[in-house]
């Protein structure tokens, strides 16, 4: 548990996975899946509108009406001014000035952040990404095969390639055409890469979110007898990890 200052308020916020509840780290999870698809501002509206652009010069009209529905929703989540990251910064808050905050229904965590109204966006969003990166690389270090990402790290190869090819073409002037459509096509290749998916309906993102958790849980339940939504995120997937070992040892002991 990390205790910080946030404009006047003293707020204990969980930055341990060995003591994240999983349940709250599940709503945190789901929530950062929302903005990550739909986002949070106004700069993400125009995000959108880039990829729209982009998926129609390639040619992929169903992306690029899937992007289009996922940019309406995140205008009306700016007008009703609701942003699922500073939601799943709530998930992460354990007190304000001393109130415990135990409830992460929807309602709950606005009125947590109805708490924090008066600390800017700058400061929440500088305490939750160092949260948010110390979570990541504790799960990393501990569950290196369930949390470190392929596609991830190829989409900072690339990231970094664009870099490089930048930093290139500002050397040569920018007098180099065959550079100059290098970077465009690994700018489309960025601006493209995670297909956009649906946020509604019985397909929507958060439901099949939903439903593979609670697989899990039943999964948990059956193999180890025991009520995984009590678990911490360490107890949470260390049982997960050893339960799938298990059962590898015993399907090996099986055939010998």
């Amino acid at each position: 548990m990390k205790q910080i200052k946030l404009g006047k308020h003293l707020v204990k916020l969980y930055d341990d996975i060995s003591e994240l509840p999983i349940k709250r780290f599940h709503k945190y999870n789901k929530l950062l899946l929302v903005d990550a698809g739909i986002g949070s501002d106004l700069a993400d509206f125009d995000a959108h509108i880039e990829r729209v652009v982009r998926y129609i010069q390639n040619g992929n009209k169903d992306a690029a009406g899937q992007e289009l529905l996922n940019m309406r929703q995140n205008l009306y989540a700016v007008q009703a001014e609701l942003s699922p990251k500073h939601s799943a910064f709530a998930c992460l808050v354990s007190e304000v000035d001393g109130v415990p905050r135990n409830d992460i229904s929807d309602d709950a965590l606005r009125e947590t952040l109805g708490m924090l109204s008066s600390v800017s966006v700058s400061e929440l969003a500088a305490q939750f990404g160092a949260v948010k990166k110390k979570i990541e690389d504790d799960l990393r270090v501990y569950f290196p095969n369930s949390f470190d990402d392929v596609s991830t790290k190829e989409y900072y190869d690339q990231l970094k390639r664009h870099t490089m090819l930048v930093l290139q073409d500002i050397a040569e002037g920018g007098n180099n055409e065959q550079t100059k459509q290098q970077i465009e096509q690994i700018t489309n290749v960025l601006i493209t890469y995670a297909k956009p998916k649906s946020y509604e309906g019985k397909e929507s993102v958060e439901i099949k979110y939903d439903k593979q958790f609670e697989n899990m849980c039943l999964v948990l339940s059956k193999h180890l007898h025991v009520n995984p939504k009590e678990f911490t995120v360490l107890e949470f997937f260390n049982s997960y990890e050893y339960m799938e070992d298990e059962v590898k040892r015993q399907s090996k002991a099986a055939k010998h």
